[in-house]
């Protein structure tokens, strides 16, 4: 059954997000690997790798997804499970178990010479333009941070998961802001995915509710030292000072 999931997936993404989607599913299904057989593998199918498609690909990737699997469930429904596997507490999930997958960064394509010109060597060179990532289902949002951060940082949409792990990946954005009043994904979803994200990502939460550490405790999950969060009282204006501050 194993091996049917992660082909189903990897037909959808690759490798590192298929391995996040597995990750973020059997932490919610609190599973140390994919069922193999009894009725488990159609509620895990249904349930919490439907969720983790859902929340990471988008519905019709998770539903085609569904849509592939079940049937295999199926066949496996009425066969128990005939050998003992060792298993840590609920809630601890082995992401390490899924092979590791090294990023490789496209190749920089080069540019043919640009026509000489006149030469003023004591103007410095042009400093690169920072990139700000804003994840929000509010247009009116980004257009806030827009304005908070002109002359800054240039800022791009996100709109799911996915988006967030590809802007990381490319080593290009310097920051991420999750507004967390109009959310593409959870707090909690995306700390589930820590194990994907780089490192050193700095992620800004914005406008996150106060009862944030309590509902992180609840599943055993802090906030990483780089990560920082602005209240839900915090403004466009407010977020953007702390993201000129680590800017800087």
């Amino acid at each position: 059954m194993e091996r049917a999931v992660v082909e189903a997936i990897d037909a959808l993404a690759v490798p590192k997000v298929r391995n996040a989607v597995l990750a973020l599913a059997l932490r919610w299904a609190q599973h140390e690997r994919i069922p193999e057989r009894g009725p488990e593998v159609a509620d895990f199918v249904r349930g919490a790798l439907f969720a983790a498609a859902e929340q990471v690909l988008g519905q019709g990737a998770a539903e085609s997804l569904e849509g592939q699997l079940l049937p295999v469930a199926e066949m496996v429904r009425s066969t128990e499970v005939s050998s003992v596997r060792p298993s840590r507490p609920p809630g601890r999930t082995t992401p390490g178990d899924f092979p590791e997958v090294t990023y490789v960064p496209p190749p920089v394509l080069s540019h043919p010479p640009a026509e000489p010109g006149p030469l003023y060597p004591t103007d410095p060179a042009p400093e690169r333009v920072q990139i700000v990532a804003v994840a929000s289902m509010d247009p009116g949002g980004l257009s806030e941070m827009s304005r908070a951060l002109v002359g800054v940082a240039t800022v791009h949409a996100v709109r799911d998961a996915l988006a967030i792990l590809e802007e990381l990946d490319q080593r290009e954005t310097d920051l991420v802001v999750v507004d967390c009043r109009r959310p593409v994904v959870s707090v909690e979803t995306l700390l589930a995915l820590g194990p994907e994200l780089p490192s050193d990502a700095r992620i800004v939460l914005w406008g996150e509710r106060a009862d944030l550490e309590e509902r992180l405790g609840v599943i055993g999950i802090e906030l990483p030292d780089n990560w920082v969060c602005c209240g839900p009282h915090a403004s466009a204006e407010d977020v953007g000072a702390v993201c000129r501050i680590l800017l800087d």
